[in-house]
């Protein structure tokens, strides 16, 4: 087995990434097409916690030996200066360290002024499709490839658009280019159903689900195993059940395992139990108190109200505790099903989509 690193914090990737083999070879797969191959958009949706982040960091890891140039941004509204900057500094090391030899031309006749600086009448009068293209361009001359990575896509933002629209003219223009977005389902599915960016529903679609518990305790005792540790098969089927089956709790629950028996050789059932607790109060500290601050009070009150119940609630239910009509039931259950928080369940349920959120509600953590 290859060295097993826990890293139980948001935006970074663990070693291996677990359960996620298949996403992996598909982008691979979409790299080795020529341009213009839908498989060479990748769009991948998932709740908090079901490692979208590491995937994209793989990704780039994956495109940078491909011959690509990583670009990779969140969805804000400096997104566009922001894949600017990140071409000319990462792709401007591959410029310098290759000069391009044309005779007779000057810097700045080409419309950059050193490496992939843009000149003066370039920065002044042309816009990000022009600019993008050019950088493009010229590193091509490199055999070099642009790979765009968008983390946390919210809705259609103007940003979004401009971006989308400029992938698709490039695409018809040849360029090799090649990008992968990552965001919650309800806010992929606003940029998807937007008219003007109808080419991205040729993408391929890829939802992130947990892992199945199988891979999990395969995953669990192989690197248990590796640590030197060891652990009885109901001990391991104790933390196992634990993560249900979400990747960050994966790493969370293994990271506390070995931190709590780092001096121990046998990971006994106490061990466990620190260990899931000690998950279980990070989650508090990461996720519970970030994802509730960013909530109204009646958000808020549509939560602890669903927390009545041990599995899905039934939204007729949640309207009966809080004592409001349908019509405001409703509205609250829009919005907490398009900031991530909750998932509808069979007709008429919904249920939390953060693992542990209904326990905290309770205060059973």
């Amino acid at each position: 087995m290859k060295e097993v690193v826990f890293i139980p914090t948001f935006g970074n990737r663990p070693i291996p990434l677990v359960g996620r083999e298949s996403v992996i070879d598909s982008f691979r797969e979409g790299l080795s097409h020529p341009e213009g191959h839908p498989n060479r958009s990748i769009i991948i949706t998932g709740q908090r916690g079901m490692g979208k982040t590491a995937l994209l960091l793989e990704f780039a890891d994956i495109g940078e030996k491909m011959g690509y140039i990583p670009v990779r941004v969140s969805a804000t509204d400096k997104m566009l200066d922001e894949i600017l900057h990140t071409i000319q500094t990462s792709g401007g090391k591959v410029v310098r360290a290759k000069p391009n030899k044309v005779k007779g031309i000057n810097a700045g006749v080409l419309g950059f002024s050193f490496g992939l600086a843009f000149s003066d009448e370039v920065k002044e009068n042309y816009g990000f499709r022009i600019k993008l293209s050019m950088l493009a361009d010229e590193l091509q001359k490199y055999k070099k490839g642009l790979l765009f990575l968008i983390d946390e896509v919210q809705s259609n933002t103007p940003e979004m658009r401009e971006f989308a629209t400029t992938y698709q003219h490039m695409i018809g223009d040849g360029k090799n280019i090649a990008v992968a977005m990552a965001g919650l389902p309800a806010a992929l599915s606003t940029v998807l159903n937007d008219k003007v960016l109808t080419f991205l529903n040729r993408s391929l679609k890829i939802p992130l689900e947990p892992l199945p518990l199988s891979t999990v305790r395969d995953f669990y005792a192989e690197s248990f195993r590796y640590k030197g540790k060891k652990i009885a098969a109901d001990i391991l089927e104790k933390v196992v059940q634990a993560t249900l089956g979400y990747p960050y709790l994966l790493q969370l629950i293994g990271y506390y395992v070995l931190k709590h028996s780092e001096r121990i050789i046998v990971v006994d059932e106490q061990i466990a139990d620190m260990a899931i607790n000690s998950a279980r109060q990070e989650m508090t500290d990461t996720i519970f108190k970030t994802v509730l601050a960013l909530l109204s009070d009646n958000d808020v009150a549509f939560l602890k109200a669903m927390s009545k119940d041990k599995t899905a609630s039934k939204v007729a239910d949640i309207g009966k505790r809080m004592k409001k009509s349908d019509s405001y039931i409703q509205q609250y259950r829009r919005r907490l099903l398009d900031a991530g928080v909750i998932l509808p369940r069979r007709r008429g349920y919904v249920e939390y989509a953060v693992p542990y959120l209904g326990e905290y509600l309770r205060g059973d953590i």
